[in-house]
């Protein structure tokens, strides 16, 4: 009879630990999984110019993988989960988090205008100022634009909200506001304004007091990342090679792209994608049905389809990701203290997390390739040599090239002309060569005069060059 009663209380306790809501606790991984994942990345490592680089994987509600490799900073500080990294853009999920919390608060209605709670928003077109809505900004469809919202204004660790807000109302919308997206830092700099007047406090404070402190990510900050101790730097891609470099800290723009955390913190935040927006009791969001969570935290009902989705953060030399497959509860993060995409298109950090969430799941996977990084900055370093030797070449003989034109025969003539019209017509692609970026000169002058100097300093070169010619040749 006590030997039935113990087996009922013992059956009974495993009944009621199996429906309680477990924490997110970091458990031993297995072998198997480990390998693969360090196999991986040491094998993405050697292909790559990746000083350091941090992986944290989780599925449901259990981390099954946080380790860090290389090398932090100049110090020569090893990465560690504990490392602080700037998040980039990924910060821009935490202030979609915080306005999903207010509008669930009833303290701010994702579909009432930006100018309900920030009167003094305005564009160049007023009819679109006012039916711009903080849902546009929340899904990036408000029109503003991405060239707008890397303007060097926004780069300058001076520039005040307000500063910024009154260049802001000069621009003119790319499209109708709810029209398509377009990716824009302007968007979630105005989210963190409206936050911080929606709840009465300072944006960092709610953040910290709302979404930090109850993820218990404890090594995560909007201070100015030089503060921190170990914290990893970036490193510059320079025509192939890799620089240190420095990260400037914007104040303006931190709740589009200045939160700094760790690959350990990193997984408590990934958790509450798969939890109900739960965390160790803590209720972010409220509890759904079935559904999932996107990466601006708009809940979708029913059963996730077998995709992955994430969000990219990426400065100069920084480059972040987390990667997100719904349907089988994995969840991968991937910090990364370089940017190998932002010249020559090429393997990204979206391509390594993406792969590692694919070990997880048990799918088929690849090591990013580097015959188009190193490819691509062949190609490119060629070129711009080829023309650095022709610029020489050309104005040490432009002395007697008036005397050497009219003696030529006509066969040679063509010639000439044919090599007037390559220095024109590089001069003009290199003009235009922001347009097919997406961009403008001012803006890659702003982030890459490394790039900027040189490329143009050649294209003004041939284009004198051909003009002079051209000028000498009807004299």
């Amino acid at each position: 009879m006590k030997s039935n009663l113990r087996i009922s209380l013992l059956i009974v306790l495993c009944l009621l630990l199996a429906t309680t809501t477990a924490p997110a606790l970091t458990h031993p991984a297995s072998s198997s999984l480990e390998e693969k994942v360090d196999a991986y990345i040491k094998e993405t490592m050697d292909r790559l110019p990746i000083p350091g680089i941090a992986v944290g994987i989780v599925k449901g509600d259990r981390v099954l993988y946080i380790q860090g490799y290389g090398i932090a900073n100049t110090n020569g500080d090893p990465v560690t989960p504990q490392t602080p990294f700037p998040m980039a853009s990924v910060t821009k999920t935490f202030t979609a988090l915080a306005v999903q919390q207010l509008a669930n608060a009833g303290k701010i209605s994702l579909d009432r205008p930006v100018q309900t709670y920030l009167p003094e928003f305005q564009l160049a077109d007023k009819g679109a100022s006012t039916s711009i809505t903080i849902r546009h900004l929340l899904d990036h469809t408000s029109g503003i634009t991405t060239i707008e919202g890397t303007q060097p204004y926004l780069h300058s660790p001076d520039t005040t909200f307000d500063a910024a807000l009154k260049q802001l109302s000069r621009s003119t919308p790319g499209h109708t506001p709810g029209e398509q997206f377009e990716y824009s830092n302007w968007n979630y700099i105005l989210l963190g304004e409206i936050i911080s007047l929606t709840s009465g406090q300072p944006y960092v404070e709610y953040m910290q007091r709302n979404i930090l402190d109850p993820l218990e990510m404890s090594h995560s900050t909007f201070a100015d990342h030089h503060t921190l101790p170990n914290a990893a730097t970036g490193n510059l891609i320079v025509f192939g090679a890799s620089v240190p470099y420095d990260e400037p800290y914007l104040p303006v723009t931190m709740s589009a792209g200045h939160l700094t955390s760790t690959v350990e913190d990193m997984t408590h935040y990934l958790v509450i994608f798969f939890n109900h927006g739960q965390y160790n009791g803590h209720d972010l969001l409220p509890s759904q049905e079935l559904g999932w969570y996107d990466t601006s935290w708009n809940w979708h009902v029913g059963m996730p389809e077998d995709i992955s989705y994430g969000f990219l953060g990426g400065h100069n030399s920084i480059n972040t990701n987390i990667q997100l497959f719904s349907f089988h509860r994995v969840g991968v993060v991937v910090l990364m203290n370089t940017r190998l995409d932002q010249l020559i298109p090429g393997s990204m950090v979206n391509d390594i997390t993406f792969n590692i969430a694919r070990i997880t799941i048990g799918f088929p996977h690849e090591a990013p390739s580097n015959r188009g990084f190193y490819g691509g900055y062949t190609l490119l370093d060629g070129f711009l040599l080829i023309m650095v030797v022709s610029v020489i070449w050309q104005t040490f003989n432009l002395k007697n090239w008036k005397e050497h034109y009219h003696s030529a025969t006509r066969a040679k003539r063509i010639v000439i002309w044919l090599g007037i019209i390559f220095d024109l017509l590089v001069f003009i692609a290199i003009l235009v060569l922001p347009l097919l970026l997406g961009s403008r000169w001012n803006i890659i002058f702003h982030f890459r005069p490394d790039f900027a100097i040189p490329i143009l300093t050649i294209g003004i070169c041939l284009g004198t060059l051909g003009l002079i010619k051209i000028f000498r040749s009807k004299r």
